[in-house]
């Protein structure tokens, strides 16, 4: 219960690494808004969450529209009376190198990735100072660091995802606002299996092509990401502010 009446907002708290944190804050007692363009994604996770210590409603969200992000905002303040933190987990992917990505998917890319959590920071901050503090955990990639081919626009608002984190980190510290980063790797969610999908995989076959890119042996779960945000999130790290948590299974590691 290490967020007993705390107020969070999840973004693209759906599907995936999302989901999964969404369903772990309501089991630990927090009062989570579930920030999602899919209704009927975000409706199977309150419906994973409906015997939970912590309450659950749904905000249908798109990231990329700064009208979108003030109203979940809004909401949240409106409807539990406070806001404690933000996990920022919405995105999307882009497949191309910079000579075949058009413009407009630059753009739209780094509106998703990038500039909705400028927005969430720049609307939601505020809210969490009047609580007395907050925390913003923004679900970057290894693809800050390092990248494969044909993910231009992806690694760069990943890669802008962290330094924009390390910035609102310092910036607000003193207020009493923790912002950090976790860098999954190779994770089983609606993402990756879509990538996978591009090159012909299909379900079981996910993990096998997979799993040779971690030392561990294996793609991570989205639980164990949320585990780890779940902990970042809560007064246990409470002396981490501006950091990206690695969690790959050891694919940085090797060369």
């Amino acid at each position: 219960m290490r967020f007993e009446q705390k107020v969070f907002i999840v973004t693209g708290g759906g599907t995936g690494i999302g989901r999964a944190t969404s369903i772990r804050l309501a089991q630990e007692g927090a009062n989570v808004v579930i920030a999602n363009r899919s209704e009927a994604n975000a409706m199977e996770t309150l419906e994973q969450m409906k015997d939970s210590a912590g309450k659950a409603i749904f905000v249908k969200t798109d990231v990329g529209q700064s009208t979108d992000i003030q109203r979940v905002i809004q909401t949240a303040v409106e409807t539990f009376g406070r806001l404690d933190g933000i996990v920022h987990s919405a995105a999307v992917e882009s497949l191309l190198g910079v000579v075949d990505l058009s413009e407009e998917e630059w753009h739209a890319t780094l509106n998703v990735n990038l500039t909705s959590a400028f927005l969430l920071g720049k609307y939601g901050i505020p809210h969490m100072i009047n609580s007395g503090g907050g925390v913003i955990i923004n679900v970057a990639s290894v693809h800050a660091q390092a990248t494969i081919n044909n993910y231009a626009a992806y690694a760069a608002s990943k890669g802008g995802l962290m330094a924009l984190t390390r910035s609102m980190a310092i910036d607000y510290a003193k207020q009493g606002i923790r912002v950090n980063a976790v860098l999954p790797g190779a994770t089983d969610t609606g993402m990756l299996n879509r990538y996978a999908e591009l090159g012909g995989l299909h379900g079981a076959d996910l993990n096998e092509e997979w799993k040779g890119a971690q030392p561990l042996g294996r793609i991570g779960k989205p639980e164990e990401i949320a585990n780890v945000i779940c902990f970042i999130a809560s007064d246990e790290a409470r002396f981490m502010i501006g950091t990206g948590v690695v969690i790959d299974g050891g694919m940085l590691a090797e060369l």
